[in-house]
């Protein structure tokens, strides 16, 4: 049996709900990230069928420093300033790891380059 990984992004600017199939407990489950604004987005657990669940005394958050993130209404709270890892009964799960990148206009007549 092959184990797959998921290579996903995530953007605090649109409506899109990103979720992951996750087994706590020996329950299927789904943790959520969803934006609630350009900066904070919350990450939830539901079950199967999309059903808001309590967070799971199992499920943990940490920061890129190794704080624990606690939850808030049974949601982590994030910002796209940090990078985070999500464990399912202490074992690491869900990485979200900030690109730090850049992404720039220009004036028309401006032109870039790269050394």
């Amino acid at each position: 049996m092959s184990i797959m990984s998921a290579n996903v992004t995530f953007s605090y600017e649109n409506d899109t709900i990103v979720g992951f199939h996750v087994t706590v407990n020996g329950i299927p489950m789904h943790m959520r990230i969803e934006a609630i604004n350009n900066n904070v987005a919350k990450i939830y657990a539901t079950d199967v069928q999309g059903n808001p669940q309590p967070m799971p005394p199992s499920i943990s958050l940490s920061d890129a420093a190794g704080a624990n993130v606690v939850p808030y209404n049974d949601e982590f709270l994030v910002t796209w300033i940090d990078s985070y890892i999500l464990k399912v009964s202490g074992v690491d799960a869900i990485w979200m790891t900030n690109q730090k990148q850049q992404a720039f206009k220009t004036a028309p007549g401006i032109t870039h380059f790269e050394v």
